[in-house]
């Protein structure tokens, strides 16, 4: 097997694409996730492996280890954050009854230098990391107390942005627009039984989630929302192209149409973040372009797949075509792929629902893949039947 796709969290439409993308590349994929998870609906996969209901790291990695043993893939993909965070705690030696050798060597290979891990998940690591290069980032300030929280606002004037360090799809991130907005989402987030629940966490075996890690107080910056998306190998840029937001679900939610282009100043970032952290797979990084200056500003890093890495191919970067030769043993080219067109593209699954123009974006719909499109056609209706229910009730 040349690729195991590996979930834990539903709702991730970025690595459902991804089968297709690796398959047209002439690669071998399979899956472990929830049977339930949009991932095991994919028409491209060889094959689908169950991931169990329990999320006990043992439980996990026992999956993960039969898997492995089964049919060695050459790369694992972590498909969501909690992935991520179960695949680095393996590489670090946790479950070594279960994971034998040779599996724990392609678990680490397929994440890059351990050295790196905790700027590639953390956004306070990230930017720790960003301003040790010199890069570009937000004013903001690293805190663990409340205390440390107001006095860090009041130092940066508000409205500033709290952001918990582990979160992802703009869950966590709270705009506040004084001290008493600060405050509350600050106890939201450190609640007070948060101890006793990291005890539980730990006597069931789900220590590897991190909790309690510390937040960023970050001054708020008008301006587009931008990304990087991109392939490294061993700490070298293998190629990738940006996205410029040009429409999104909702405050702080995720795009639904996206402009993809190049853009030189997010790829030096990019180039230097992944080298500094040795990072190996797909990836991608935000940003955040100010209006007065154009200069983009980094935000963090999502060492996982994003539902715009298989669109590269439409401006000239086709990730999983430069993946496929490296599985293979060969080194990656020293010119960088980067985007050679533009095109706006209204992003799947929010393209299911806009009717095609002759002159408007793309539509990204997996028409070859209809069990994706069935998959969200049902989730989407079951929120309007529990409502219909409600009200003959």
């Amino acid at each position: 097997m040349d690729i195991l796709i590996f979930s834990i969290e539903d709702g991730r439409f970025g690595p459902a694409r991804f089968p297709q993308m690796l398959y047209q590349a002439g690669l071998s994929v399979a899956a472990l996730c929830p049977s339930d998870n949009i991932l095991a609906q994919s028409t491209y996969l060889r094959a689908l492996h169950a991931l169990p209901p329990s999320r006990s790291i043992r439980s996990i990695a026992g999956a993960l280890a039969k898997v492995i043993e089964h049919s060695p893939p050459k790369l694992i993909i972590p498909a969501d954050e909690q992935a991520v965070i179960v695949l680095q705690a393996l590489a670090a030696g946790r479950c070594k009854s279960l994971i034998p050798p040779y599996a724990r060597a392609i678990i680490a290979a397929s994440l890059g230098s351990p050295a790196g891990f905790d700027a590639s998940l953390f956004k306070s690591d990230t930017m720790a990391l960003a301003r040790s290069l010199g890069i570009a980032v937000p004013e903001s300030r690293t805190v663990d107390t409340l205390e440390d929280a107001t006095h860090a606002a009041s130092e940066l004037g508000y409205p500033v942005f709290l952001k918990q360090s582990f979160s992802w799809a703009g869950l966590g991130v709270n705009a506040c627009a004084d001290e008493a907005v600060l405050s509350k989402a600050f106890r939201e987030a450190r609640p007070a039984m948060a101890r006793l629940k990291a005890l539980a966490r730990k006597l069931i075996g789900r220590d590897w989630y991190p909790v309690g890690k510390p937040m960023d107080v970050q001054s708020a910056i008008s301006g587009q929302c931008a990304m990087y998306c991109g392939l490294a190998w061993r700490g070298q840029l293998v190629g990738g192209f940006s996205g410029i937001r040009v429409e999104q679900l909702c405050t702080n939610g995720p795009s639904t149409v996206v402009k993809l282009c190049a853009h030189a100043g997010m790829e030096n970032v990019a180039r230097k973040m992944v080298e500094a952290m040795g990072l190996s797979g797909f990836f991608s990084f935000d940003f955040m372009i100010p209006a007065d200056t154009g200069e983009a500003l980094l935000l963090e890093c999502n060492p996982r797949p994003v539902p715009v890495h298989h669109l590269g191919q439409h401006v000239g970067v086709d990730l999983a075509a430069a993946l496929a030769p490296l599985l293979s043993g060969e080194a990656p080219d020293r010119e960088m792929l980067s985007a050679t067109g533009e095109l706006d593209v209204v992003l799947f699954p929010y393209a299911l629902n806009v009717q095609p123009q002759d002159k408007g974006p793309m539509l990204d719909v997996p028409q070859s893949e209809p069990g994706l499109i069935r998959h969200v056609q049902a989730r989407q209706q079951a929120p309007a039947m529990a409502r219909s229910e409600s009200r003959a009730a």
